[in-house]
């Protein structure tokens, strides 16, 4: 097998795809956010794929434009997994060494590298130290300064932990396990996909009861930059009666660095946290990122289906993982509870509240791993929103990508895309968002004043995340679920409620 043959086979092992498949319909393309900042889009670098020119595809400004939406895969008529395929690239290129040399290439892979060196150290990402070195290796020494003071007068960044590592994992040789295991000769393969009629089929509904324990998994941010959201989400569970118990040492999942450059990675760092949950015998566990939970929901999945994998991640980290718990969601915890029982705690209508449901592109792809809601057009936010008394708009964004991870890396990409959105939200009637994501909210709201200041037609509209909405329903003031922390003022319009 030629050299190039063999390129092509290692992606079609690790993708599963058949690129005979693809006719070169142009959907993915289509349909893709950053499409437009791409040297070859989605379509140029799977018909350069299928003919043999994977070094062209591995040299593409295009991989470090993706920001990993999976609309070009949700929306294939052929089934390809081209999301999976840029991945592969990516990972491909850096292996190889045959990389862009574009500005572009070299924001993004620091970022990457800045992120998996921290995790790598910490076993969590501390986020004021991946800033750091992210900055010292591109030299953007002021970007975002004002951002940052401000997250540590009010406490989103704490310089201490990154002088003393505390909240790191206490078992960090399992993570330098993982590490080196990532680092071998092996590369996951997935099954053969094939052409089929995608239809959307919800999961089988659970069901949650006042005085529950759910497992929690925070997620890096919650602890740092996101705090707003972890103190909303606790105030929120406790006022629906329900217990959260935090998963033991838990670890980064990846998201976004591991499953953009290291397949392998992006697979053990998720399954140890697995593993933790089923050892602590949790059925049930909260992620509240959407990035955190699809890592965790697709993982889990493999896991299932590679008896072999998950051997291998109970050799690395001595614990066995058996599948049983399952990561939920915030808006698949409430649409899980009855929607009297939601009701009845009500004590403060969001009466007049205009708000754009926002649920980016994570919380619904890919749609039979995720499967709580429709992949196209999602509904239960707007469900939820409206028992609560608030008014949603309709609108055509709402599963459109804000930019996700890239929001150092491609600042103007953050920008058009949010701009984007919040033109299409306030052209509707919305007032605010409502979110489920830390990443789409940190797009929307730190990067709302800089992106208004390059277009100059889009209203200021505060970003709320939905579990401080549910608190504030349910009585708790504004102030305690910190919705003064944004840097888009949010507090007046809860305030008048």
């Amino acid at each position: 097998m030629t050299g190039t043959g063999a390129l092509k086979h290692q992606l079609e092992k690790s993708t599963g795809n058949d690129y005979n498949c693809c006719y070169q319909c142009g959907k993915c393309t289509a349909g893709c956010p950053a499409g437009a900042f791409m040297d070859s889009p989605p379509a140029r670098i799977m018909r350069l794929v299928q003919a043999g020119y994977i070094e062209e595809a591995l040299k593409s400004e295009a991989l470090w434009f993706c920001v990993g939406c999976m609309t070009c895969t949700a929306r294939c008529p052929q089934n390809m997994d081209i999301a999976a395929t840029m991945d592969s690239l990516r990972a491909l290129a850096l292996e190889k060494g045959l990389v862009s040399e574009s500005k572009s290439k070299k924001l993004v892979n620091a970022f990457h590298v800045s992120f998996l060196k921290n995790v790598r150290k910490h076993g969590r990402l501390e986020e004021l130290s991946l800033v750091n070195s992210y900055k010292l290796r591109t030299r953007s020494f002021l970007q975002d300064a004002s951002s940052g003071v401000k997250m540590i007068k009010i406490g989103k960044i704490n310089p201490l932990h990154t002088l003393t590592g505390k909240g790191g994992v206490k078992e960090k040789e399992q993570i330098e396990n993982i590490f080196a295991a990532s680092e071998q000769e092996s590369h996951l393969d997935v099954p053969k996909r094939r052409p089929i009629k995608k239809q959307f089929t919800p999961t089988a509904p659970l069901s949650i009861k006042p005085g529950m324990t759910i497992g929690y998994y925070p997620g890096c941010s919650l602890s740092g930059t996101a705090r707003e959201y972890d103190i909303s989400v606790k105030k929120m569970c406790s006022l629906l009666g329900l217990h959260l118990k935090e998963i033991e040492d838990w670890n980064c999942c990846g998201a976004t660095s591991a499953h953009a450059t290291n397949h392998k990675l992006a697979v053990l760092l998720p399954a140890r946290n697995q593993a933790l949950a089923d050892k602590q015998g949790l059925d049930l566990v909260l992620a509240p990122c959407a990035a955190c939970q699809n890592r965790q929901v697709t993982t889990r999945r493999t896991l299932l289906g590679s008896p072999e994998l998950c051997e291998e991640v109970r050799s690395l980290t001595g614990i066995a993982p058996t599948c049983k718990a399952e990561f939920i969601g915030v808006t698949q915890l409430l649409g899980a509870m009855d929607p009297e029982e939601i009701k009845k705690r009500v004590t403060k209508p969001l009466t007049g509240l205009s708000l754009a449901c926002y649920y980016g592109c994570l919380l619904v792809r890919p749609m039979d791993e995720m499967g709580f809601d429709d992949p196209e057009n999602p509904l239960k936010m707007e469900d939820l929103m409206s028992a609560l008394g608030a008014t949603p708009v309709e609108w055509a964004f709402k599963i459109e990508c804000c930019g996700a991870g890239l929001t150092l890396a491609q600042q103007p990409l953050v920008e058009e895309l949010t701009h984007s959105i919040a033109k299409n939200a306030s052209e509707n009637g919305a007032a605010a968002f409502v979110v489920a994501c830390p990443l789409c909210q940190a797009n929307l709201d730190m990067r709302q004043g800089s992106m208004r200041k390059r277009f100059g037609d889009v209203k200021e509209m505060p970003v709320y995340y939905i579990s401080e909405l549910v608190a504030i329903a349910c009585g708790a003031d504004p102030s305690e679920v910190a919705v003064g922390e944004h840097f888009v003022p949010a507090l007046d319009l809860v305030s008048k409620l």
